[in-house]
């Protein structure tokens, strides 16, 4: 398991997160996204050459310009969107914890 305790994070609900997440990302800075809880994060980890640890369910090293896409339109989700274009732009990877509803960009 990683360690995620000194990384920022964001609220997803709270004013301008996206916009946020993406100045972090595009600063190569990483960043953990709370998300609502009935965000749906289930995705097929071996489409995006995610990692899946078995005993804690989270996928690891996942393509997060895709990955992201996927979840944007899964969730009707513009703010996420933009998320995933700054994931492609800094060639950022992201891990989902979909027990935790996160989502941890990172390089």
């Amino acid at each position: 398991m990683r360690d995620y305790d000194n990384m920022p994070t964001l609220n997803w609900n709270e004013e301008n997160a996206g916009a946020k997440a993406k100045a972090q990302i595009l600063h190569q800075e990483p960043v953990i996204l709370m998300m609502p809880n009935d965000f749906d994060s289930s995705v097929e980890g071996d489409k995006f050459g995610c990692e899946l640890e078995d005993d804690s369910g989270i996928y690891f090293d996942c393509d997060g310009g895709k990955v992201l896409q996927q979840l944007a339109a899964m969730n009707n989700m513009d703010g996420l969107e933009m998320v995933a274009e700054a994931c492609v732009q800094s060639s950022s990877q992201v891990d989902i914890d979909g027990a935790n509803n996160r989502i941890i960009v990172h390089d």
